[in-house]
């Protein structure tokens, strides 16, 4: 997968599902347009805080599966994970959902 390929892609598509400009965007996000297009264009991939800003703005199943695809195909790459068997891979990310859905448990205490 291209990242800054799929990345893109997801952006501009969720944009164009929500009928709304890259300034709309950039606006809500309080950013510039000019950075919003950096990403949509596949020149840049948004800081984390920002894929979680966009993934609220959009409120898309789509573009939230491809964001969390994303994510995880970062998070493997820059864990190191291409080297480890398909055994060793199942138990990190079956322990990584745990964790996420015992995070998620908490968060929604406290709102």
């Amino acid at each position: 997968m291209n990242i800054f390929y799929d990345f893109s892609s997801a952006l501009l598509q969720a944009r164009q599902r929500k009928d709304v400009t890259q300034e709309q965007i950039a606006f809500a996000l309080d950013i510039s347009q000019a950075t919003y297009n950096a990403w949509e264009c596949g020149h840049r991939i948004c800081p984390y805080k920002h894929i979680i800003a966009l993934i609220c703005y959009f409120d898309d199943d789509q573009f939230t599966r491809r964001m969390f695809r994303i994510l995880l195909t970062l998070q493997h790459n820059m864990a190191g994970l291409n080297r480890k068997s398909k055994d060793e891979l199942t138990a990190y990310y079956s322990k990584l959902i745990r964790l996420l859905a015992d995070e998620s448990l908490e968060w929604i205490k406290t709102i």
